[in-house]
């Protein structure tokens, strides 16, 4: 993979769909999608591996009615190389298991924004782990066509097997997972997240992105913790 390649990513105009569907309508649109999700290895070094990363990350107004979708690529040396913010509204309200259709549309218009193409996309969601095995990461990695890895804060079912207390140490949770999500610890002292396969990797390369993509400084890869932070200042100046 090139490295700074100034080629923005477009959709997949033969899976794209409205955002403001029906649960049920949602439903056979996420069952669609999964059935186009690549997992497959990603290398963490060496050719294949990626260059540039992004974070994508949407902070909302307190009443949740409006948004800011931003997107940020680091370098390996976790340098800045490019940041994207779209404001808008939330196509529906927050519903578990509709996240990319609440957010998703925002989401990828910065990703879209960006002017460079990351090499993988770090999401602030789950990507196979879901009732119909499509979360936000797998929706946009497929509409996208580029490598996705979900890094959420919270697990999606209610098992919860903590890994150790050390950076780097992690649990591959099975029971109702399916044995495609894990969750790790990529601070030292810091509360776990839980990494699943969006499109494009797989289990094991989640879990080794993930932790090659952070510094130790966060509790989430840095690309993910920029756009987190950069959304956070943004919200912040607009309320002025």
């Amino acid at each position: 993979m090139e490295k700074g390649r100034s080629v923005p990513l477009h959709l997949r105009t033969s899976l794209t769909h409205p955002w403001i569907i029906t649960h049920g309508e949602a439903d056979a649109v996420q069952h669609r999608l999964a059935s186009a999700v690549e997992l497959r290895p990603m290398p963490v070094d060496g050719r294949g591996s990626p260059k540039l990363a992004a974070g994508v990350d949407v902070a909302y107004t307190k009443d949740g009615t409006h948004a800011w979708a931003v997107a940020v690529v680091m370098d390996r040396e976790f340098r800045v190389v490019a940041s994207a913010v779209i404001e808008g509204d939330p196509d529906i309200p927050y519903k578990r298991g509709y996240l990319a259709f609440r957010e998703g549309r925002l989401t990828m218009e910065a990703l879209m924004s960006l002017g460079v193409e990351p090499d993988l996309v770090f999401c602030d969601g789950h990507g196979v782990v879901h009732e119909r095995g499509c979360g936000l990461a797998s929706h946009v990695g497929v509409l996208l066509d580029v490598p996705t890895i979900g890094v959420p804060k919270t697990p999606f079912h209610a098992v919860d097997h903590p890994p150790g207390p050390h950076r780097g140490d992690h649990h591959v949770l099975t029971k109702e997972w399916g044995a495609q999500g894990a969750s790790i610890r990529l601070k030292a002292g810091s509360k776990q997240v839980y990494v699943s396969p969006g499109h494009r990797t797989d289990l094991d390369s989640a879990i080794a992105l993930s932790l090659a993509w952070s510094s130790g400084r966060h509790r989430v890869p840095d690309p993910l913790s920029a756009a987190h932070t950069l959304g956070v200042k943004t919200r912040s100046a607009a309320a002025g």
